[in-house]
């Protein structure tokens, strides 16, 4: 019997000791795309399946078909092309299957807050939003925010920014003054 696009994709992925979240860095997307191509609920674009083929060294016609060479000498592919923070949420929100509206009500604001961070209108989301919008996309606040390969902004000053602005004024001066202390006592 002759396996499914699915079966060689998870196959190949094990084979090469990768994750599914290894595998689609490798290839600049989510790991939810490579997990719906694994289960049949997504095949991909042939440049997405192209993508995956060549991070694991195989032909891109035996991965999607099954037949012909399985390995071969493949170029490289392309490196992940810039991508600003609006165009990156959309493309993550499509993968993860959501819809603009399911986006919202997860991260619990307007349908609008979540076309105007894909549009570039309103800034980035911050602290609790920034929390939850990760959650919903099943990824790191880090690796949301991620521009160019690089992390915008590490996970750990996500978390503490969103702590902090949880704080009423008084308890944030307090917060700022302790964080210059411990700066202090360090040097």
């Amino acid at each position: 019997m002759r396996s499914t696009f699915s079966e060689r994709l998870k196959k190949e992925r094990e084979r090469a000791g990768l994750s599914q979240t290894q595998l689609a860095r490798m290839c600049g997307f989510s790991g939810t795309m490579i997990s719906c191509m694994e289960r049949g609920k997504s095949a991909g674009s042939e440049k997405v399946q192209v993508s995956v083929a060549r991070a694991l060294g195989v032909s891109p016609e035996w991965l999607r078909s099954g037949s012909g060479q399985r390995e071969g000498d493949f170029p490289a592919p392309p490196p992940v092309a810039h991508q600003p923070f609006p165009e990156r949420l959309k493309q993550l929100r499509k993968e993860a299957g959501l819809s603009q509206r399911q986006l919202a009500n997860f991260v619990g604001v307007s349908i609008s807050a979540v076309s105007c961070w894909e549009t570039g209108i309103r800034e980035v989301p911050a602290g609790n939003n920034l929390i939850r919008l990760s959650q919903a996309l099943g990824l790191d606040p880090a690796e949301v925010m991620k521009v160019d390969g690089k992390n915008a902004t590490p996970c750990n000053e996500v978390q503490l920014l969103a702590a902090f602005r949880a704080l009423p004024e008084e308890r944030q001066i307090e917060a700022i003054r302790l964080v210059e202390t411990l700066k202090l006592a360090g040097n």
